[in-house]
């Protein structure tokens, strides 16, 4: 393992516990605390078996068998935008129902939900001008790191909070 992927497996893996226990202690939206619990479990499973890049690569491969690789390009923005647009309504969704339930920090986890799901599905799209911000060297790590680090960071935050009420 790379150091950027210890960084981005340490932080899932963290944020999934930690949501874990505000499912367990939370008064307030336990199926919530779950849902993200399932997420970031998935995520850690993800960069510990670089599942992105096997479904990346398998898109590749379906769409050079139909002759249709040359017109990605065309369609990859629109498909960024979608994600974008689906990451917002889910921040906007998860973040009233955390927010009712909790406070303010625990809304922005719908943020750092929506901001870790919105990474994952703009690795597996693989825009090149995305691909070429996203892997920007950090230090020893790469800038995705980071981001998954703040993204899971913040809802590992919210966790804790909503667990001590």
């Amino acid at each position: 393992m790379n150091p950027t992927q210890v960084v981005g497996l340490s932080a899932c893996l963290v944020a999934a516990l930690l949501c874990a226990r505000a499912a367990r202690r939370s008064s307030g939206a336990p199926g919530a605390w779950a849902a993200l619990t399932g997420l970031y479990a998935l995520l850690t499973l993800d960069i510990a078996f670089d599942l992105r890049l096997a479904l990346r690569l398998a898109l590749v491969e379906a769409a050079q068998r139909a002759g249709d690789y040359g017109s990605r390009q065309a369609v990859q923005p629109l498909l960024l935008a979608g994600l974008g647009l689906l990451a917002l309504l889910a921040a906007w969704g998860l973040g009233r129902r955390l927010a009712r339930a909790g406070g303010r920090l625990e809304a922005a986890a719908g943020l750092g939900a929506a901001g870790s799901l919105f990474l994952a599905g703009a690795e597996v799209i693989s825009l090149h001008g995305v691909d070429a911000v996203l892997y920007r060297p950090v230090g020893p790590v790469i800038l995705i790191a980071p981001l998954w680090a703040g993204c899971a960071g913040l809802v590992g935050l919210a966790a804790l909070a909503a667990a001590r009420r």
